[in-house]
């Protein structure tokens, strides 16, 4: 499979699989990135919100960092999520992913100049010179992201042309989007959503060029991504209305419900998470085993 120059498709987020003691199970990083190939995907990030980035220590996100290059080289485009507390993090992250074989760095505005637009365009172009590769704006709503105004979006592409896509995320994603398109300079070549892909359908409307989210729906994101560039509008739709119910699960429990089902899945091998937000408990496992059913012929069954 060649890689484009241009990103457009179904890029999922791949997940940091941790064993029982809260120690990166590479065995199961790997499962978990095969299987996401195998799904035909258009390219892969990581580590992105997804893949709990900021609870890995340096070391462990430049060794998978390094694993993620080394599995996807020659096989699709991997964009490297290079977002940290510090400007200096941020460049050593892209700078080590381009390395590795990253063709883009994907970079949250950060919050903390969220009300300082120059501050914004400052750190963006000192990371554009010193990552040598194109540059990807995830624009997050607060508290994750600093929820830029598309205005203020406008303005840093105007002045640092190496932002070469948006990943929009604030509220509401779709009308954003559009809003976007129609002022963004020509070096924006596009934006992808993300969102865990709950709006999908209304961003491909918007001209997205596809979408970021967590993998655990990744055969599902791709058939309906595939079936939209088709113009197959209905099969896009049904395939939406039949994933919306876990999406919605997954807006609340978040990397904890993505292991899950890899775990029910037998792709990885424990479903235990660093991050401190809600967890599934048994009667939630079973709802989610209801749902996936409904997923019947979409996914394969779970082994668990």
């Amino acid at each position: 499979m060649s890689v484009s120059n241009h990103l457009s498709g179904t890029f999922p987020v791949i997940p940091t699989p941790f064993s029982a003691e809260g120690d990166i199970d590479l065995k199961s990083f790997q499962s978990a990135i095969n299987y996401i190939l195998e799904c035909g995907v258009d390219g892969v990030v990581f580590p992105g919100l997804a893949s709990e980035y900021s609870y890995l220590t340096r070391e462990e996100r430049l060794e998978t960092t390094k694993l993620v290059g080394e599995l996807t080289q020659g096989k699709v485009p991997f964009v490297v999520g290079a977002s940290a507390s510090t400007p200096e993090q941020v460049i050593e992250y892209s700078v080590y992913g381009a390395q590795a074989g990253a063709v883009c760095a994907m970079v949250m505005a950060p919050n903390k100049f969220a009300g300082d637009e120059q501050a914004m365009v400052t750190f963006y172009k000192e990371l554009a010179e010193k990552a040598n590769i194109p540059i990807m704006l995830q624009n997050a709503p607060a508290p994750m992201g600093a929820g830029l105004a598309i205005e203020t979006v406008i303005n840093i592409l105007k002045q640092v042309p190496e932002i070469r896509y948006v990943k929009e995320e604030t509220m509401p994603c779709g009308q954003r989007m559009e809003q976007l398109l129609a002022s963004a300079p020509d070096s924006l070549i596009g934006v992808f959503g993300g969102a865990g892909g709950r709006y999908i359908i209304d961003e491909l409307d918007r001209n997205a060029l596809g979408t970021v989210p967590a993998c655990e729906l990744t055969e599902v994101h791709k058939l309906l991504v595939d079936a939209h560039k088709q113009g197959q509008f209905e099969k896009a739709l049904d395939l939406y209305c039949q994933m919306m119910p876990i999406l919605n699960m997954q807006a609340i429990y978040r990397c904890s419900l993505t292991k899950q089902i890899l775990l029910e899945r037998g792709i990885i091998e424990c479903a235990q998470v660093r991050d401190p937000g809600p967890q599934l408990d048994a009667k939630n496992i079973q709802e989610l085993k209801k749902l996936y059913a409904k997923l019947d012929g979409l996914m394969p069954a779970l082994k668990a």
